[in-house]
């Protein structure tokens, strides 16, 4: 099961973790994390409420606690005490910790002198421990994202007015696409953004899916220009016709390892595959024809990337239709930990899976093991 995360009006932590519960996650889950806590700390509400008429959910918290401020090792103390799961805590602390960095580039100084204001208060941490839980109860085997709405204008916090998005939001969203600019206040909060990036979430554009279900998380505000909610989707992969480009190149005065490089920075970009193989040119020159697929509305940028990569003087662009069968990320538990797997579905109906490759030889390296062997190892268990 796949999850995407429609930000339409903002991200924050609150709103996360609503949108969580009302698409399914189990409610059960938070109190035992409460219970953790100092006795009367702190109480939570799952409540109804609608924004521009649409129906969500909304989680609320209510701290005893006022003006605590807190270091980066302070709140990681805290988490400990807080029975999560393995892959929950490990977002939890990654979430706080990206904060503290953020933090620290705002105020120039070292992310052990940061002092968590609002981010270290107890509620912005239920906020964290929940969310994280009740994403990994979900098992998503990928988290995808629209662009972060951010708004405008200007917020109160400990340090004073300060510009939409805050610094240290800002900070955090460095690589991250955005939108919703001109709409008012604070959309962005940085809890909301710490998950994501905690989460390693998605945003580059996802196959195509079949939805299986859908809910909403609202936030405190109610503004009149963008509804303050947000849309959790769970999602399944689904067998799909996609229209795509074809470029292709006959490169005969480059090396193969500008070739190589080339394909390397053309992947990363976002080609959905990049393939060269060897051909012979005017004169008997030998040459690599280089092959590239991309999405349609990318083809542009593409010509412009293997122009300048490849110094090619022309490029034959093929529109092209591509038939996938379904397919999906999963991790998967045994003797030696958890491991992701890539799994897809044949046309016969029945599904087929092997270990993700580069998480393959993470895991044969820190084994002292070759990726074939570690194969092995797993086939045979």
């Amino acid at each position: 099961m796949r999850v995407f995360l429609n930000l339409f009006g903002g991200v924050a932590g609150d709103m996360l973790v609503a949108g969580l519960l009302d698409v399914g996650a189990d409610a059960r889950l938070i109190e035992p994390l409460l219970a953790a806590l100092p006795a009367g700390e702190v109480s939570v509400r799952i409540e109804r409420d609608k924004r521009h008429g649409i129906s969500g959910c909304r989680f609320l918290v209510e701290a005893q606690e006022t003006n605590t401020h807190r270091h980066l090792a302070d709140v990681v103390q805290i988490l400990q005490q807080m029975p999560m799961s393995e892959r929950a805590a490990e977002w939890a602390t990654s979430a706080f910790e990206v904060l503290a960095t953020a933090e620290a580039r705002a105020h120039d100084c070292s992310v052990e002198e940061v002092h968590f204001h609002e981010v270290g208060a107890i509620d912005a941490i239920v906020d964290i421990a929940v969310a994280c839980t009740l994403m990994d109860s979900l098992q998503p085997s990928a988290i995808h994202a629209s662009a972060v709405t951010v708004g405008s204008g200007v917020v109160h916090c400990a340090h004073g007015n300060m510009p939409v998005p805050a610094p240290a939001t800002l900070f955090l969203l460095e690589g991250i696409p955005t939108c919703g600019f001109d709409l008012s206040g604070e959309r962005a909060t940085p809890t909301g953004v710490a998950l994501l990036k905690a989460w390693q979430v998605k945003f580059e554009q996802r196959s195509a899916a079949v939805c299986k279900k859908s809910g909403f998380g609202l936030g405190t505000r109610d503004p009149q220009d963008r509804a303050n909610l947000l849309r959790v989707e769970l999602e399944e992969a689904a067998t799909a016709n996609e229209w795509l480009v074809e470029l292709r190149c006959l490169v005969d005065d480059q090396s193969g390892e500008v070739i190589g490089d080339a394909m390397e920075q053309l992947r990363t970009a976002g080609a959905l595959e990049v393939y060269a193989s060897a051909a012979t040119t005017k004169k008997g020159r030998p040459a690599f024809e280089v092959v590239l697929l991309c999405e349609a509305p990318r083809q542009q940028d593409f010509e412009t990337q293997m122009f300048r990569l490849l110094g090619t003087l022309g490029l034959r662009a093929t529109a092209l239709q591509r038939t996938t069968l379904p397919r999906d990320l999963e991790q998967r538990e045994d003797a030696d930990g958890s491991l992701q797997w890539k799994t897809r579905e044949l046309a016969s109906g029945q599904i087929a899976a092997k270990p993700e490759f580069e998480a393959l030889c993470q895991r044969a390296s820190e084994m002292g093991l070759t990726p074939r062997e570690l194969l092995d190892r797993l086939q045979s268990s």
